[in-house]
């Protein structure tokens, strides 16, 4: 492209000194904070623009010589009158909407500088609109109006800018700069004080407008199909037509250009059309319009625009006549249509007529209209059928479909249709806008959202029942059930618990699932269900430890939901309210009881199951997983050996040490909190020692069971996430690899995070005071929260090494090698547990790493 010339000087400095005052007129503009001033520049701006209608119409049908005097006086009511009736009750001053429950604040800034193109089709409605618009949004605006058109944009300015001022519009708000160069253009496209250029009008001053590198609100051509389906009112289509064509001598760029009318009622139509005073042109008489209303290269002859169709027949030598349309038939075959030249915008009364043997060659044409022209912009249906509407709403590729109306008139808005009035119609990226909006007094606003921290609420749910202490067992006397089935695993069935829960049991019909093994998979669960689906029972009762427990969870959700995706429920998450992954939530037909023969999983009453998938844990997290009714009877767990009473209450020791500290911590869940850990520092060595111990063994299943309804609503952390990650690699017990993390994850919970968790309701980082509270509730002492901690973790070492817990992984004779050889996939699968998006602070990967090195030992 050959470089411009530079503007002589003198143009220049006065192009300059326009944008000058303009920048001048903004910042006073700004200035005025009152919406109520603001609405009364507006209203004085609007009088004098409708006192003037007539006037200034006949100034602009004077100086660009086309188009229909009557029909500019509308445009210029619609672009003052339409107009104000929409903006009148807008907020565009300070804030203008608000989303109390999302604590948002939406507040209007105005853009500043607007450089606004003016087309010489609708000059005088176009600065009306512009002006009021930009007054609304207290912006200064400089109009580049057509060369054939600059007179009576200079007066529709001239008399609004002094309406305005008479309450308080800033001088100079509104300029223009008459100079027709296309220096004077160019000049202002690329001045720095200029925010935004707002383009209507042909295809060049939009293409040169948009590469300006500037913020810039274009349009695009119009070229609108119709569409009449048989279903149509065909008198009503014929006199919309006709408004809409007529409208100004077809000048506007909404106007209908192509109608497609059904075989079925093409005759009637053309008929209708004609009785209304339309002419359907001859063969050759469309050919010899095309001759003369288009050169050779398809471009429109400034002599054929926004003429009568008596001076487009003189044009085109033919007949004369009156006629309001004239109408010329066109090919209905696609590739005859596409090479045509009047499928294209024709701004004038010339309307083109395809008769269609189908609604798909219909949607076919209508396509090929705006392709040529047209994209974006508008188009139009006539039908009485709602799935036709559908199929062309879903077909055609513009801005603004309207459904049995003219779009000349109707796609302004205000009249026909409820879209907002407008003389800046968006075409969005398909006709190169970067909007398909009526382009109103939105568009011209910086929108800022104040935002204030929003802590979401928190909630603390349990199941619906709780029986604790000796002799719960009983409880289950309450249950009624035709078909039970028990879900254990073989040691349990071993030692006889599961036929104590059946003596307790009042049904007709009971069933064993005895063998689920430690850490189960889906293959597992999934027999499980399958076998549910034959016995069809009402009542599934879970006896054993936190595998069991799991394993009647998900066998429970698979038997009522069989095509549930284990990979979708197991997606990630950052904050389970807002997760992807969705779990049925239709009540149960098979109610679940949860009878836990070990003191520290906690799963009889959370809403975790935890399954095996090759070396990885999948956690699934959802209240609909969660237990109906908890059963702890401390009597169960006298039989567990030492290692299995240390693993399992080290497990439900760091459920509520995490719980604690967690990012979706409540007082409610603190309770828990503390009591568990009460409990489990006194009894969990006792128990260990002497497991007939029952007022031990009752301590320490109430804890557990305490802790499990802490972290079932408040959540774990980074402690878990490791050892989910460690554990199944090397076949060590959960709450064993728990006890090796712990003591350096208390530690690193206590230290100044390098990132912190983003959390609304975590005000301030309190894990390190939270220990402390721990130490001093407890007991512990420590003057200040240093030496407090510092007890509390002694004790916790303590605790560890009274119950046998192993202080590193190399203790359990895991070779430096393979740690080694898995740490990089320990390292990610502890990065995507989801227990470790409530920790309280943020675990790098490096983190993760280091905590991994310093268990191993």
């Amino acid at each position: 492209m050959t470089a411009l010339a530079p503007a002589p000087q003198a143009d220049a400095a006065r192009w300059d000194a326009t944008v000058e005052r303009a920048r001048r007129a903004a910042t006073q503009f700004r200035a005025i904070d009152d919406q109520a001033q603001v609405d009364r520049i507006v209203r004085a701006m609007v009088v004098a623009g409708l006192e003037a209608a007539v006037d200034l119409a006949s100034l602009a049908l004077e100086e660009t010589g086309f188009g229909v005097l009557e029909d500019k006086v509308l445009k210029n009511y619609i672009a003052t009158e339409f107009l104000y009736d929409h903006l009148k009750d807008k907020r565009s001053v300070g804030m203008i909407d608000e989303d109390p429950e999302r604590a948002i604040a939406y507040v209007a800034e105005p853009i500043g500088v607007v450089l606004a193109l003016l087309p010489i089709t609708n000059p005088t409605s176009t600065a009306l609109f512009k002006s009021i618009v930009a007054a609304k949004t207290r912006n200064a605006i400089i109009f580049r109006p057509s060369a054939r058109a600059i007179r009576c944009a200079e007066r529709a300015v001239e008399i609004l800018q002094a309406a305005g001022e008479t309450e308080g519009l800033p001088p100079h708000a509104l300029q223009v700069i008459p100079d027709p160069s296309l220096d004077a253009s160019q000049h202002l496209f690329h001045h720095p004080d200029v925010d935004l250029i707002w383009t209507t009008g042909g295809p060049k001053a939009v293409a040169a407008a948009n590469r300006a590198g500037k913020p810039c609100i274009s349009v695009g051509a119009g070229n609108a199909p119709v569409y009449v389906h048989g279903s149509a009112d065909v008198p009503m289509a014929v006199v919309d037509l006709l408004i809409s064509k007529t409208f100004d001598a077809s000048v506007i760029c909404p106007a209908e250009q192509t109608c497609v009318v059904d075989d079925a009622i093409y005759d009637a139509f053309t008929a209708e059309l004609v009785r209304m005073g339309a002419r359907v042109l001859a063969p050759d008489e469309v050919e010899r319009l095309a001759a003369a209303a288009f050169d050779a290269d398809g471009r429109p002859q400034l002599a054929a625009l926004g003429r009568s169709c008596v001076d487009l027949a003189a044009l085109a030598g033919l007949r004369p006549g009156d006629a309001k349309v004239l109408v010329a038939p066109l090919p209905p075959d696609l590739g005859e249509l596409a090479e045509h030249p009047l499928v294209q915008e024709k701004l004038m009364p010339v309307l083109g007529l395809v008769r269609s043997p189908s609604v798909e060659h219909a949607l076919a044409v209508c396509d090929l209209v705006t392709e040529h022209g047209g994209l974006g912009h508008t188009s139009a249906v006539y039908a009485r059928d709602e799935a036709v509407v559908d199929a062309f709403a879903a077909r055609l590729r513009t801005g603004r479909i309207l459904v049995n109306a003219p779009t000349a008139v109707g796609a302004l808005g205000g009249i026909y249709t409820a879209m907002p009035p407008t003389f800046s119609l968006g075409c969005g990226t398909w006709g190169g806008s970067t909007t398909t909006d009526n382009v109103n007094y939105r568009n011209l606003l910086n929108v800022k959202a104040v935002s204030r921290r929003l802590a979401p609420p928190q909630w603390f749910r349990v199941p619906s029942d709780t029986y604790f202490n000796a002799g719960a067992l009983d409880s289950l006397r309450t249950l009624e059930a035709a078909t039970a089935v028990i879900v254990t695993d073989t040691p349990t069935q071993a030692r006889g618990v599961v036929d104590e829960v059946r003596r307790h049991l009042s049904c007709g019909a009971v069933h064993v699932i005895g063998d689920v093994e430690p850490e189960p998979g889906e293959e597992r669960v999934r027999a499980g269900a399958e076998l549910l689906d034959r016995l069809r029972p009402d009542l599934l009762v879970a006896v054993g430890g936190g595998s069991v427990l799991d394993a009647a969870k998900a066998m429970r959700l698979f038997h009522e939901h069989p095509t549930v995706s284990l990979r979708e429920l197991a997606l990630p998450f950052l904050d389970a309210r807002k997760r992807v992954a969705e779990y049925p939530q239709d009540p149960h037909r098979v109610r679940l009881v949860a009878v836990p023969t070990t003191a520290g999983t906690g799963s009889e009453v959370s809403p975790a199951a935890v399954l095996t998938v090759g070396s990885l844990k999948l956690t699934l997290v959802d209240y609909t997983l969660a237990p109906d009714m908890a059963v702890i009877d401390p009597t169960l767990t006298l039989s567990m050996p030492p290692t299995l009473t240390a693993d399992t209450g080290v497990d439900a020791l760091t459920h509520a040490l995490e719980a604690y500290v967690s990012i979706f911590a409540s007082p409610y869940t603190d309770a828990f909190c503390l009591q568990a850990i009460h409990l489990i520092l006194d009894a969990l060595p006792r128990a260990v020692a002497d497991g007939g111990d029952l007022a031990a063994r009752t301590a320490m299943a109430n804890a557990a069971t305490l802790a499990g309804l802490a972290f079932s609503n408040a959540f774990l952390g980074v402690n878990h996430a490791l050892a989910h990650a460690a554990g199944p690699r090397f076949e060590i017990a959960h709450g064993r690899a728990n006890g090796i993390f712990l003591p350096h994850v208390l530690r690193y919970n206590a230290a100044i995070p390098t990132k912190f968790m983003p959390a609304p309701g975590y005000a301030a980082y309190v894990a390190p005071q939270k220990y402390a509270q721990i130490a001093w509730v407890h007991g512990l002492g420590g003057r200040g929260e240093d030496a407090a901690r510092e007890r509390l973790f002694a004790r916790v070492d303590e605790l560890l090494r009274d119950v046998g817990i192993p202080r590193s992984f190399a203790a359990l004779g895991i070779g430096r090698a393979d740690w080694d050889a898995a740490l990089p996939e320990l390292t990610q699968a502890a990065f995507a547990d989801p227990s470790g998006r409530t920790n309280p602070r943020m675990p790098m990967l490096a983190e993760l790493t280091g905590l991994l090195e310093a268990a191993y030992g």
